[in-house]
């Protein structure tokens, strides 16, 4: 009698250890997804900005054009940084890169906007527009996924097995422009 109290007991704790395990996953399987979102979104953008500065390069004369070059090369920076993120997205120091190089990104949009030519002005703000609309809304359900996922991980006794399975927090990433300079 004692051995089968022991063996339920054990397989109690068995079953609630994979169901806490596929929990943790699914909510990690979730950021991903809502990830790719954000992606997809930034990658819309910066195509539609690459798009817009080569069409306006031509319009411009050459001092215009390296200004313009330098927006480009920032976001081919930026591109460079999403493919990181697509492929290890829930790394903090790859976390951190997309979120400097979105701060280097808007930074340089409008610095670029103070010296470009009449032409390019109106694209550089629809960039920036676009930008300040459409990345925060992006991240509404990225950042319900992240702190459903932290307070998973915060859960007692479920962090014991997160601590075990090596499963950190994720940071929440602000691309709102408001923290810009």
């Amino acid at each position: 009698m004692g051995g089968l109290v022991v063996g339920v007991a054990m397989a109690m704790c068995l079953f609630w250890a994979v169901g806490a395990h596929n929990r943790l996953v699914r909510l990690r399987a979730d950021i991903v997804r809502q990830w790719a979102s954000v992606d997809a979104v930034w990658l819309r953008l910066l195509v539609r900005l690459q798009g817009g500065l080569a069409a306006r390069q031509s319009c411009v004369g050459e001092a215009g054009a390296q200004e313009l070059q330098a927006v480009q090369n920032v976001s081919d920076q930026m591109l460079e940084v999403l493919m990181l993120a697509r492929i290890q997205p829930l790394d903090a120091e790859v976390q951190k890169q997309v979120l400097v190089q979105h701060l280097k990104l808007v930074a340089e949009i409008r610095a670029s906007q103070q010296a470009a030519h009449a032409a390019v002005r109106p694209d550089l703000d629809i960039a920036l527009n676009r930008i300040r609309q459409t990345l925060p809304a992006t991240m509404i359900p990225y950042h319900v996924a992240v702190v459903a996922y932290n307070e998973a991980l915060a859960m007692r006794p479920a962090s014991w097995l997160a601590k075990r399975l090596n499963f950190k927090p994720v940071t929440r990433m602000d691309l709102s422009l408001a923290n810009t300079p």
